[in-house]
């Protein structure tokens, strides 16, 4: 009779123990991959996107015969989290945020709402830090509904894979949740989001693709907007912040190409005076891959070094304009050297500051071409 009982009670556990019953297989939620937020009239407007479970499966192909296209929800509410349960309420099937990669944000979020923002992401345990953060002045459901090539879903283009290497220059201005909310937060310096725009002229399949590409960034500065600069006004980032990317350049009216192969700028403050000046160095390793002109390698670091001071006073002139410090030359004096100014000083940066740009230009060699 115990050894019964005990039988009894071993199968009980069996059935209490196995199972997963609370499992949801990918047909069982609507998987939101991306999500924009807006303000209009005093609302928020939320605006999510999410992928049918066909578009994310592994083709062999590689890409979809007929594409499919992306859902597209929208609420309206007093709050952001008021605007989701709206749309949560009446979705037919469950939203599963666990999977989105990217936020977009409006100009209007961007100027006046970013404390809103940043206090309901960080509330959301579903929402990662490694989200990519982008603003836009375009409608954000036209950006969710931008393209691919060749069928293949949103998740193959810049606004959910910003940081591959053939994105070039376009890198340095990516940036994910934890870099934005580090920067947002400090008392010197400038967080840049970067700005998303609409390219409808230059590819074509059947017809005319809409591809959204990342056209400037808005400068936020001690919490506050501080204005939008384009692409040209931030070149300076790419010598100075070149991250895992080669980087083209062109020199003497396109008769000389080259590859910038890495390239990176430290910053060294001057005391001694009202305001902290500073001496720019740039380190940067160059391959030629054309010269039509047989120009000296010697002649070709000259232009080279006259380049990068260009674009680095022309970012450091833009930031003048716009109250903001582009380049983030300020943090060098805040972390080191805090006793020396204060707050207000140090975030005071302009041209006259600048004491030197020293540039060094290493010339790797030409391309070989193929025989």
């Amino acid at each position: 009779m115990k050894k019964l009982l005990i039988i009894i009670l071993l199968v009980f556990q069996l059935f209490v123990l196995t199972g997963c019953w609370g499992e949801r297989t990918i047909i069982d939620q609507t998987l939101v991959t991306s999500f924009g937020i807006d303000f209009k009239d005093d609302q928020f407007v939320v605006t999510i996107q999410a992928l049918n479970f066909s578009n994310i499966a592994k083709q062999e192909s590689g890409a979809l015969q007929v594409p499919a296209p992306p859902l597209i929800g929208q609420a309206k509410a007093k709050s952001i989290q008021e605007a989701f349960t709206k749309l949560e309420s009446n979705s037919p099937i469950p939203l599963y945020y666990g999977h989105i990669n990217s936020v977009i944000l409006s100009k209007s979020v961007i100027e006046k709402k970013l404390k809103d923002v940043n206090s309901f992401i960080s509330g959301r345990p579903l929402l990662r830090y490694t989200m990519w953060i982008y603003g836009t002045d375009r409608d954000i459901k036209e950006i969710l509904l931008s393209q691919s090539f060749f069928n293949l879903p949103f998740l193959y283009t810049v606004v959910t894979n910003p940081n591959q290497k053939s994105r070039g220059d376009l890198i340095a201005l990516s940036l994910q949740f934890h870099q934005y909310i580090s920067r947002y937060t400090q008392p010197v310096g400038t967080l840049l989001i970067p700005s998303l725009g609409i390219e409808d002229k230059k590819f074509e399949e059947k017809n005319l693709d809409k591809v959204a590409y990342i056209n400037g960034a808005y400068a936020v500065s001690q919490q506050k907007y501080k204005g939008q600069v384009t692409v040209k006004d931030l070149k300076a980032l790419d010598f100075i912040e070149q991250k895992n990317y080669t980087l083209p350049l062109t020199l003497d009216s396109g008769n000389l190409n080259l590859v910038v192969r890495s390239s990176r700028g430290s910053v060294k403050v001057v005391k001694g005076g009202k305001k902290p000046k500073y001496i720019i160095k740039v380190k940067t390793n160059v391959a030629i891959v054309q010269n039509e002109h047989h120009l000296s390698k010697k002649k070709i670091s000259a232009k080279i070094s006259s380049r990068v001071k260009k674009e680095i006073l022309k970012t450091i002139k833009k930031g003048e304009e716009i109250d903001a410090d582009l380049l983030n030359i300020s943090e060098k004096p805040y972390r080191y050297d805090r006793k020396e100014w204060d707050i207000k000083t140090l975030n005071e940066i302009d041209v006259k500051l600048i004491k030197d740009i020293k540039v060094d230009v290493h010339i790797l060699g030409s391309k070989v071409y193929k025989r």
